[in-house]
C-alpha cells in the first residue's frame, strides 16, 4: 500500500492520536520543503552578489578613464561644498559662486603644482644618475652580486653547450623627458575635465540635495537623507581641510630639516612630504626609501646616509601620533586596517589617482553607513568600536 493511501486512511479516522500523527507528518513535509527553498534562495542570492561585485570591479577597472575624473570631481565638490554654502548665505547666485570657488581652488592647485614641479623637474631628470651613483657606492653589495652573476654565467655556459648563438636586439624606449611631456598633456586634459565636472556638481548641489530627499516617501526618511548629506559635507570638508593644514606644516618642517643638513632641493622634499602624506602608510614609506637613496649619494658616512630619512621619520611620527589625533579627533573614526585595505584596493584599481581619493571615498562611505539602518553593521566593521554610537531615529 502506498504512503499516500495510508495518510488518506489515517486522516479519515477521527481519533485525537491519529489526527495528531497526520498533522505532524504534514508539518514536517512542508517544513522540509520550506527549508530547502530557503537554502536554495540563499545560495542563489550569494552567487548573485559575488557576480555583481566582480562585474562592478571589472567596470571600475576597464572604464577608469571615465570613472576617475567623475569620482574626483564628486569628491572635490563635497570638499568645496562648505565654501559654496558660505557664499550662498551671502546671496551669491548658484552659478557664480560655483565658478568663483572653482577658480580659486584650481588657481591655488596650479600655483602649488608649478612651485613643486619647477625645481623637481631637474631632479627627476637626474634621478637615474642618482640611482647609478647609489649603486656604485654600495660596493659590498655589488661584489656579492657580481659573484652570483659569475656563477650564473658559468652554469649558463655549461647548460648552453652546442646552442646556436642568437642576435639580441634591444629596443630603446622613449626618453624620460618625452614621457613626462606626454603624461603632462594627459594630466592637463584630465584636470580641465575634472574642473568642468566639479563646477556642474557645485552649481547643481542644492537641486541634487532636494532630489535625494524627495526620493524618500516619508518625512522621517527625508529628514534622515538631508542629515546624511549634511554630515558627509561637514566630515569630508572638515577632514580634508584639517589634513591639508597638517600636511602643509609637515612639508614645511621637512623642507627646513633638509635645508639644515644640506640636502639638495629641499623644497622638492617638502612638497613630496606634503603630497605623499595624503596617502596613508604607503606615502611615508615611499618617501623614506627615496630619502635613503639620496642620502647614499650625498653622504659618505652611515650617520650622514641615515640622517635625511631619520629626520622625516621623526617628523612623520610626531605628526601621525600626536598632531593629527589631537586636531582631527573623532572625525576620522575608521580603523587602520580598513584604511590600508581601502588605499591598497583603490591604488591597485586606479593607480595614484585612486590612492589620493581613497580616503575621502572611505569617509563618505562610512558616513552613509552610519546613517543607514541596513548598512550600519558595515559601518561598525570599518569603524572603531569605542566610537560606536546607536543610530538616532
Amino acid at each position: 500500500m502506498h504512503r499516500k493511501d495510508v495518510l488518506t486512511k489515517l486522516s479519515t479516522v477521527r481519533t485525537p492520536h491519529t489526527q495528531m500523527q497526520v498533522s505532524a507528518i504534514e508539518f514536517l513535509r512542508s517544513r522540509g520543503a520550506s527549508s530547502f527553498a530557503e537554502k536554495a534562495l540563499f545560495v542563489i542570492a550569494a552567487c548573485a552578489c559575488v557576480m555583481a561585485l566582480f562585474t562592478i570591479g571589472a567596470a571600475l577597472y576597464l572604464a577608469r578613464p571615465v570613472f576617475i575624473p567623475i569620482t574626483a570631481a564628486f569628491v572635490l565638490s563635497v570638499i568645496l561644498a562648505p565654501a559654496t554654502e558660505w557664499l550662498r548665505r551671502r546671496s551669491f547666485p548658484a552659478g557664480f559662486r560655483a565658478l568663483l570657488v572653482i577658480a580659486i581652488a584650481f588657481s591655488l592647485f596650479v600655483g602649488g603644482l608649478y612651485l613643486a614641479v619647477q625645481p623637481g623637474a631637474a631632479w627627476i631628470e637626474r634621478f637615474p644618475g642618482v640611482m647609478e651613483q647609489a649603486r656604485e657606492k654600495l660596493t659590498g653589495v655589488q661584489d656579492a652580486v657580481s659573484k652570483v652573476q659569475d656563477v650564473s654565467e658559468q652554469v649558463s655556459e655549461l647548460t648552453d653547450l652546442g646552442a646556436v648563438d642568437t642576435e639580441v636586439v634591444t629596443v630603446q624606449g622613449p626618453k624620460l623627458g618625452d614621457a613626462l611631456v606626454a603624461s603632462a598633456r594627459t594630466i592637463i586634459v584630465q584636470i580641465i575635465f575634472i574642473a568642468v565636472l566639479t563646477y556642474f556638481f557645485l552649481a547643481a548641489r542644492t537641486d541634487l540635495r532636494r532630489k535625494l530627499a524627495l526620493m524618500r516617501s516619508d518625512f522621517a526618511g527625508m529628514r534622515q537623507t538631508t542629515r546624511m548629506v549634511r554630515s558627509i559635507e561637514e566630515k569630508v570638508g572638515s577632514y580634508m581641510f584639517t589634513m591639508f593644514i597638517i600636511n602643509l606644516g609637515l612639508g614645511c618642517a621637512t623642507a627646513l630639516g633638509m635645508w639644515l643638513i644640506g640636502m639638495p632641493s629641499p623644497l622638492v622634499w617638502g612638497g613630496l612630504a606634503a603630497a605623499l602624506n595624503f596617502i596613508p602608510y604607503l606615502g611615508p614609506v615611499l618617501l623614506t626609501i627615496l630619502l635613503t637613496i639620496t642620502g647614499i649619494v650625498n653622504y659618505d658616512t652611515l650617520i650622514g646616509i641615515m640622517t635625511p630619512a631619520a629626520i622625516y621619520v621623526v617628523l612623520n611620527f610626531i605628526e601621525s601620533n600626536f598632531i593629527t589625533p589631537t586636531l582631527v579627533g573623532v572625525k576620522m573614526t575608521i580603523s587602520p586596517l580598513a584604511i590600508i585595505l581601502n588605499v591598497s584596493f583603490w591604488t591597485w584599481m586606479w593607480g595614484p589617482a585612486g590612492a589620493i581619493i581613497s580616503i575621502p571615498l572611505l569617509v563618505i562611505f562610512k558616513t552613509i553607513c552610519d546613517h543607514s539602518v541596513f548598512l550600519k553593521p558595515i559601518g561598525l566593521l570599518i569603524g572603531k568600536a569605542d566610537t560606536f554610537r546607536p543610530l538616532k531615529a
